[in-house]
């Protein structure tokens, strides 16, 4: 479907709406495909339409013209709907395709819809997208949806921008953090995650953190999301003054702290594709789920993942008694790949 001659057909300017709700490694996996999107209709005004906090790292993105933010709860619904009604779309694409946000574009009113053709909600949307068989990757997967409207898929890595400002503000506040000066090494540790299953040992990270601080001499920050401090308070005794936590703060203020950091290592979530979209070295920690979906990123960069490949996994479970996929993982291992993403040559 060609967006531009849909446009000229309605007398319309071209407005273009992607949506991907939630999560925040979800919302950035979809970024190389807002690229792509505004590579093949550079004259478009392309919005995003995400849940709240996850819409803030967006902010910056150069290939975006608007980014419509929505709380969860009935009434906010009702808001985004009021909002996307007067924004005078000509098409819209659900990278998410949810009952929730299927029924809020079927609810604005945007005359081309586009979506997956999964159970019921199908009816919501007026075109359908598939994914050809085989594709693993999930910013690929994105990719090839968008080839609806005509996008030829590259894959890129996802880009997340900051200003100027933001990573002076995060060279600060990583420095008072962990009592450093400037040109002094720092590495991030996330040693939370959405499911339980996913979480390398905190004792382990807090290994990790001293054998940083002995073989490569540098401190290192730990990161943690809400609820998770608990197990951030847990790496950091391990640790002993090789590690500091980062204070609680906004996902850009994150952002702006990680970009200042010489490397990351964090277990499958959205900290570990922040870290690959500021182009710091990444070390990923998997488990249960499968890398070359959820990392498709070694060899193209500074990026590396650590992985038993348990004969039980990848198994996708929420929880686990075990954990035998991620227990057998030694600090000394990770080391090893993190001394190696430092050490990426282009």
């Amino acid at each position: 479907m060609d967006l531009d001659a849909e446009a000229r057909r309605r007398g319309r300017s071209l407005r273009i709406l992607v949506t991907r709700l939630r999560y925040l490694g979800d919302v950035i996996l979809t970024t190389p495909a807002v690229a792509a999107l505004k590579e093949r209709y550079p004259g478009a005004e392309i919005h995003y339409l995400a849940e709240h906090p996850f819409a803030d790292i967006l902010e910056g993105n150069p290939f975006l013209s608007g980014i419509i933010g929505v709380e969860r709860g009935g009434r906010h619904v009702l808001e985004a709907v009021v909002k996307l009604r007067r924004a005078g779309f000509v098409a819209a694409i659900d990278l998410f395709y949810n009952p929730r946000s299927a029924l809020l574009l079927y609810l604005s009113g945007i005359p081309v819809r586009a979506g997956g053709s999964r159970r019921m909600r199908r009816r919501l949307y007026t075109d359908h997208f598939s994914i050809p068989a085989g594709t693993r990757s999930a910013a690929m997967h994105h990719l090839e949806a968008m080839g609806i409207f005509d996008v030829k898929p590259r894959e890129t890595l996802p880009r997340v921008y900051l200003s100027a400002e933001e990573r002076a503000a995060g060279r600060i506040l990583l420095q008072r953090t962990l009592g450093i000066s400037e040109g002094e090494r720092a590495v991030a540790v996330h040693p939370g995650g959405t499911w339980p299953s996913k979480r390398w040992a905190p004792e382990s990270f807090g290994k990790l953190a001293r054998l940083v601080r002995g073989m490569l001499d540098a401190r290192t920050l730990v990161i943690a999301g809400p609820g998770e401090e608990r197990i951030a308070e847990t790496v950091r005794a391990t640790a002993g003054d090789s590690a500091s936590v980062l204070p609680r703060s906004g996902v850009r203020s994150v952002a702006s702290v990680l970009a200042s950091c010489g490397a990351v290592v964090a277990n499958d979530g959205g900290m570990l594709h922040l870290a690959v979209a500021l182009e710091r070295p990444t070390v990923g920690i998997f488990g249960p789920t499968e890398p070359d979906i959820w990392f498709p990123y070694e060899g193209k960069g500074p990026f590396s993942v650590v992985t038993q490949r348990a004969s039980c996994a990848p198994c996708h479970r929420h929880r686990c008694e075990t954990l035998e996929c991620l227990t057998p993982i030694e600090p000394e291992e990770v080391l090893e790949r993190l001394k190696g993403v430092l050490a990426w040559k282009v």
